[in-house]
């Protein structure tokens, strides 16, 4: 008797137009997610914003870029961050960046952080458009919506941290970073100041 496939969790997209992804594909994907210090996040504006900057755009691009012979493609359900990349992706080499980012985070802002990580196979459709000829072979194991499906369980598994805090080069530092966003702010001031309607009475 043939063993049966476990279904694919799916994620949606509202197009794959431009795209290396088809619609009905099934593609390894990541979920990796650094955990933010939480009494720190309530104590700390500026920590709290270059965490969201760095979960939702530096490391996604970050994994991108190291990444970028698996054409990984960011796409976000459910405002849940995840990576498809095509099957020729490393999955040792990129669970060894994922713990390098987080000594590199812990490095730069002097606080232990964990992660979460999964790695698996998912389906990619697009919403309200049917697959192909190739598309349709996965769609008798299609699965819930990752997101919202217990499959995510699997997605969300803890990345601790192991070895010492390290500046690896990956992602913008905490002190630069705070230096970069100070003077946009005095930019944009100088520039409010110098718009100032002039009043004549």
């Amino acid at each position: 008797m043939a063993k049966e496939k476990k279904p694919y969790p799916v994620l949606y997209v509202l197009s794959t137009r431009g795209s290396l992804f088809r619609n009905g594909s099934v593609n390894p994907t990541l979920h990796f997610r650094v955990v933010p210090d939480e009494a720190r996040m309530k104590e700390d504006p500026e920590y709290s914003a270059y965490m969201d900057e760095m979960i939702n755009k530096e490391i996604p691009q970050a994994i991108i870029n190291k990444f970028v012979v698996s054409q990984p493609l960011y796409l976000t359900n459910d405002k849940i961050p995840f990576l498809l990349f095509k099957s020729n992706i490393d999955p040792y080499s990129l669970k060894e960046f994922c713990k390098a980012i987080l000594q590199e985070i812990s490095f730069h802002t002097g606080v232990r952080h964990v992660g979460v990580y999964g790695l698996d196979k998912t389906l990619l459709l697009e919403m309200n458009k049917n697959p192909g000829l190739l598309g349709s072979m996965h769609l008798s194991n299609k699965g819930e919506k990752l997101t919202r499906s217990k499959a995510m369980k699997d997605f969300s598994q803890p990345l601790e941290f192991e070895g010492d805090f390290m500046d690896q080069g990956i992602v913008c530092p905490f002190e630069i970073w705070k230096e970069e966003k100070r003077r946009e702010a005095l930019k944009e001031q100088k520039q409010s100041d110098d718009e100032e309607e002039i009043v004549l009475w």
